[in-house]
């Protein structure tokens, strides 16, 4: 299989696949937990008053505009793992999607970014979880299609693997 060698493209295709594993971990929760301040909701209430955010086009304009911050989150995703290396992508995956989920439903949310603040304990648990879901996914995505020239080693473990051979060289 050809890999994708263009880190927009490939950060927009890991955004948006792991905004469907968000998205799953969202609906599941809904009839199980009574879960209810979606990703899609929480992103019309960046443009929309609390009242407008269950009328047709304010859903829609829900899941545009969660779509197209997935798809940024894919893309900064993507150039993390370029400056950090891939090598444990899932954990690096995960704590990046645990660092969005702080950012912009924590940080942004209690400044005024959105009209759903604030949220219930089992709200903000299930949203948490669901981007750790969103977070590991977008970076498997992008690992598994990035072709390998888009990610640079780990600096520190190169560093030490040179500094490991050239300690064997001196001692002969």
């Amino acid at each position: 299989m050809k890999k994708i060698t263009d880190r927009f493209l490939l950060g927009l295709i890991a955004g948006l696949g792991g905004n469907l594993a968000k998205e799953a971990v969202e609906r599941a929760a809904i009839p199980l937990l009574g879960f209810d301040e979606t990703g899609a909701k929480k992103a019309a209430g960046i443009f929309l008053k609390k009242k407008d955010l269950v009328s047709p086009s304010g859903k829609i304009l829900g899941i545009i505009a969660d779509h197209m911050i997935a798809a940024g989150l894919g893309i900064t995703c993507v150039y993390w793992l370029t400056l950090m290396g891939k090598d444990h992508y899932l954990i690096k995956g995960a704590a990046l999607g645990a660092a969005e989920w702080t950012a912009l439903y924590g940080v942004a949310s209690h400044l005024g970014a959105t009209g759903i603040f604030p949220t219930s304990p089992k709200n903000g648990l299930v949203s948490f979880l669901s981007h750790l879901a969103f977070g590991t996914v977008k970076a498997t995505i992008a690992v598994k299609l990035g072709d390998e020239r888009l990610f640079k080693t780990n600096y520190l473990a190169r560093d030490l693997e040179n500094s490991n051979e050239n300690d064997a060289g001196s001692r002969l």
